[in-house]
């Protein structure tokens, strides 16, 4: 199914989706005529996008026959976002677009748990408390295995033993959902 076939059995206008998600219509309208795909469309547009046409984002990421955003490419896109922005800025327009909320709903709980942990770096960073109106269920919460991403996602049965392996100390906020992240300002 092309992006303009969703539309149509959705009962949807190219102006009516960039109305209802806020979205410049050229992005739709480049979607619609084939001139880019939603690989290319930012992860919040996409989500956006995803929201409007009640869809889940995986959902859109496997029209046209493409296969679903890594992890490794959701983080390295995320932190090549983050490079580019003022980080308070940037870690409120996540908690504000609501992403965190779309991946655990939609059982995405690795993309959920890194969006939280890096939203809860980048408040200890500026000297923030966390943010604790949302989420706090959440927190709770855990991947059963510690994972690293690289340019393989590589599990590990404790993050000790990841840290002493791959030599790395991994950030605190990540470390608590068993995500090993050393670095979320270096990023190729």
């Amino acid at each position: 199914m092309t992006f303009k076939e969703l539309l149509i059995e959705k009962n949807v206008t190219g102006y009516g989706l960039a109305k209802s998600a806020g979205i410049p219509y050229t992005t739709i309208s480049d979607l619609i005529n084939g001139k880019t795909v939603i690989q290319n469309v930012s992860l919040k547009h996409a989500i956006m996008i995803a929201d409007v046409l009640s869809v889940d984002v995986k959902f859109l990421n496997e029209l046209n026959g493409y296969a679903p955003i890594e992890f490794r490419y959701f983080r390295n896109n995320l932190l090549n976002d983050l490079k580019n922005a003022n980080s308070l800025d940037f870690a409120n327009r996540l908690i504000k677009t609501k992403e965190i909320d779309f991946y655990y709903k939609n059982n995405a709980k690795p993309y959920a748990y890194y969006l939280l942990a890096l939203i809860d770096f980048l408040y200890s960073k500026n000297g923030l408390a966390i943010f604790e109106d949302r989420y706090n269920d959440i927190r709770k919460e855990r991947l059963e295995k510690p994972f690293f991403v690289g340019s393989d996602l590589i599990c590990f049965e404790t993050i000790e033993e990841a840290e002493k392996s791959l030599r790395i100390k991994a950030i605190p906020e990540f470390k608590k959902y068993n995500i090993i992240e050393e670095d979320v300002f270096n990023v190729a």
